[in-house]
């Protein structure tokens, strides 16, 4: 396989990465939680997509519309409905009562799918996206995959410009930073609390519905993009939607060249290698700075 064309599917990929990390961490950073329901909630995104475009035969923006308000009015109920009767209880029931409740929910609604649609793999069919197809650096691109990766860029331009440039994106960035703060110059938490899971539920049904028109759909399709958001969240930065399209994109980027010398399984290995390495590299250079100043602190007042 050429570089440009590992470059490519590396782009592809890490457009889908890093979508669905930067909408994993926008309620992971805001909330303090991770959303173990995402994964379900991105194969909500992917089936009703399906069923109004290929049961219905519908236009496929009516589709995607649908299912963006879908899955945003399922976000908004589980916030509304599970998670807001958790709020202000203490830190650890708090994060074990989230991660108890949204991992639960995300099994039924798994379950559901099964049940409404089956358990054997669909397929959207787009020929306008899947037949049309380009030379790009001597390598044959569909319009499918051009569409993913501008999708997954002008995500980010949007989550860009809504952090920076509008009221609810500066309440959004002062909680990440400070809650406590937050609360005492009058930024209503709970309502960006409900705001930010609904446009983090939104984000992952848009890319479900992308995921749906390169890969085949199942229940359990988003699972192992969650195991990855964690990665891909823990290396960019808790509640940083820069550092989750740089290393979404770089893990796409990793795996489109690692696909050349080793199985898809070590590969999924070497990924949380990664991770360990960096988390205790990032401890090891921690613990080192705090003791080495504390004893010359020290030193220099007993002198």
């Amino acid at each position: 396989m050429s570089i440009a064309q590992n470059v490519i599917n590396g782009l592809i990929q890490g457009s889908l990465y890093a979508l669905f990390a930067a909408s994993f961490t926008i309620i992971f950073g805001v909330m303090d939680i991770p959303n173990m329901a995402h994964g379900a909630m991105f194969a909500v995104g992917a089936y009703v997509f399906y069923q109004v475009y290929e049961i219905l035969a519908l236009p496929w923006f009516v589709a995607l519309a649908c299912s963006i308000v879908v899955v945003g009015a399922l976000g908004a109920a589980i916030e509304r409905g599970f998670l807001d009767r958790l709020y202000g209880r203490d830190d650890s029931e708090y994060v074990f009562g989230v991660i108890l409740v949204t991992f639960g929910l995300g099994l039924i609604i798994e379950r559901f799918i099964g049940q409404f649609w089956g358990y054997d793999n669909l397929v959207i069919e787009m020929p306008l996206l899947q037949d049309h197809a380009f030379l790009v650096a001597g390598v044959s691109v569909t319009l499918a995959q051009i569409v993913i990766i501008l999708f997954g860029v002008g995500s980010f331009a949007f989550l860009y410009w809504f952090s920076n440039h509008t009221l609810m994106g500066h309440s959004l960035r002062a909680i990440v930073q400070d809650r406590e703060l937050a609360y005492m110059k009058g930024i209503d938490v709970e309502r960006v609390f409900l705001y930010t899971f609904v446009l983090g539920s939104a984000m992952i049904s848009i890319a479900g519905v992308l995921y749906g028109t390169m890969f085949t759909l199942s229940p359990d399709m988003g699972f192992n993009l969650l195991i990855k958001s964690f990665i891909i969240v823990i290396l960019g930065g808790i509640g940083s939607i820069f550092g989750a399209g740089i290393a979404g994109f770089g893990l796409g980027m990793y795996e489109a060249f690692a696909i050349a010398y080793l199985d898809s399984y070590y590969i999924f290995a070497s990924e949380f290698l990664l991770l360990i390495a960096y988390v205790l590299l990032k401890s090891i250079v921690t613990d080192a700075e705090t003791p080495i100043l504390t004893k010359l602190l020290a030193y220099g007042r007993s002198q």
